[in-house]
């Protein structure tokens, strides 16, 4: 299956309201126009910088300008849980090209040299900028400087929310600004708020705790991460692919349902049309990239999912290889190397295997096939398949991050061609495998050949 770059398949009926709504983003006004249903003209895009590691998009308009500041997974490698090496700075005049303005690394904060870039925000506040970042789960700094793209300096020089503040992890912050009033929003499971100071480097309020109310009435717990954004006078809060409104800031909320389907969020408004921000698995769950997604809303001001909303690169996962090699690597027997949009290898010794970034977390139940196009330089007559997959489990996240043995998984074989002088396509029905977990982590490849030469144009899970 190829996958769509744009919401092209609009349901027509839901394009017939011309009332007016306001939206209020984050600065809480209710200024801007929007209509109820879905827009056609609204942009879409999947990877805004593809095969980049780019996550937790964090986005501020200014002067016709998106700025956004993102975290940097440190390796396609999938060398641990979530390291992030730096945040990095972007900005675009159009939402489809992108320039990478800057880097802000740990060392410039109280964190040191760690790879605990997570999630954060900005804004402005009388001419400086402010970005509130996460020292992993452990606390919030924060940092300040004169433009949006920096340079950024830690105003505090030690955490702005510190370990044992709230009952929770007091990391992940989003600032909501409403009439003058800078609010900060943090935490996980429980999310608190509490108001900054004018001078944006400590708290004017006690953090309290906010109350998010399932259809029972029942409270409930969140993911990490919340944003959020006004429209018509309710407030949205958003976490991961779920959402609540309420008519207060702080609360309680009332839980929605389902948002569109992705990581981490962030919401800003640009020509009349609110859009979101939000992390995908470009190249795995720990090489991540950012979506870019038009949100549009029912008449009774709740979120419209749309049928074909996904998040990227679901369903399946394509390896078309335009940029860089995706995170693939040869592990003994075979050179590998990235040449004009293609994979390209020497064999040194039989059995040799290249194998895609670990930690795909695709879901196989939307994968039916493996389709490989190959060229194969070589005398071998057979190309083995194999997959790693994994049922979600307890320390899921925090297992598993090593080298796969592929000694002891599956093996599929398929008749393949010697000695090709162009490229073939060959296809491998999921069926064959006798288990197949939740998810696919990896996939190897393996040609049984002494010598020779080989070439790999896409390899498409689909």
């Amino acid at each position: 299956m190829r996958f769509l770059n744009n919401y092209t398949l609009v349901a027509l009926g839901l394009i017939t309201h011309s009332i007016v709504a306001q939206i209020g983003v984050k600065h809480g006004k209710d200024d801007h126009r929007s209509l109820w249903g879905i827009n056609p003209n609204a942009l879409h895009v999947d990877v805004i910088a593809p095969e980049h590691g780019m996550a937790d998009p964090h986005a501020w308009v200014q002067n016709d300008t998106v700025y956004v500041i993102c975290g940097h997974d440190e390796s396609w490698e999938g060398k641990g849980s979530f390291r992030m090496d730096r945040w990095e700075v972007w900005s675009s005049g159009d939402l489809k090209n992108w320039k990478h303005r800057r880097n802000i690394y740990p060392s410039q904060t109280y964190i040191g040299n760690q790879p605990n870039c997570w999630a954060g925000d900005i804004t402005e506040r009388d001419g400086k900028f402010y970005w509130f970042f996460s020292n992993r789960n452990k606390d919030t700094g924060v940092m300040v400087a004169d433009h949006a793209t920096g340079e950024y300096k830690d105003l505090l020089g030690k955490p702005l929310l510190p370990e044992g503040i709230v009952p929770v992890h007091p990391y992940d912050p989003e600032v909501f600004v409403e009439n003058d009033v800078y609010t900060i929003c943090f935490g996980a499971g429980t999310y608190y708020m509490a108001t900054l100071s004018k001078d944006m480097k400590s708290l004017s309020t006690e953090p309290k705790a906010i109350i998010i109310q399932d259809e029972k009435g029942q409270r409930m717990n969140a993911e990490d991460k919340s944003t959020l954004f006004k429209r018509n006078g309710w407030y949205y809060l958003v976490f991961g692919s779920r959402y609540a409104m309420s008519k207060n800031l702080y609360g309680p909320y009332e839980f929605k349902g389902a948002f569109l389907k992705g990581g981490h969020t962030s919401f800003f408004e640009w020509k009349n049309q609110l859009y979101v921000l939000q992390e995908n698995h470009d190249i795995s769950a720990f090489y991540r990239g950012a979506s870019l997604k038009p949100v549009f809303f029912n008449k009774d001001e709740t979120i419209i999912i749309p049928k074909e909303d996904r998040m990227y690169p679901s369903p399946g996962r394509p390896f078309e290889f335009k940029n860089s090699t995706m995170g693939w690597s040869a592990l003994g027997g075979t050179t590998i190397s990235f040449k004009d949009g293609k994979l390209i290898g020497k064999i040194t010794a039989k059995e040799a295997i290249v194998q895609s970034a670990p930690w795909l977390y695709t879901e196989t139940a939307s994968c039916s096939k493996i389709t490989i196009k190959i060229k194969n330089n070589s005398k071998a007559k057979e190309l083995k398949l194999a997959l790693y997959t994994r049922n979600r489990s307890a320390n899921f996240w925090s297992t598993g991050t090593g080298q796969v043995d592929w000694s002891k998984q599956e093996w599929i074989s398929v008749s393949i061609t010697a000695q090709d002088t162009k490229f073939k396509t060959y296809t491998i029905d999921l069926s064959k495998f006798h288990q197949i977990n939740e998810r696919l982590m990896q996939v190897g490849l393996q040609l049984s050949a002494e010598n020779g030469n080989w070439e790999i144009e896409e390899v498409l899970v689909e």
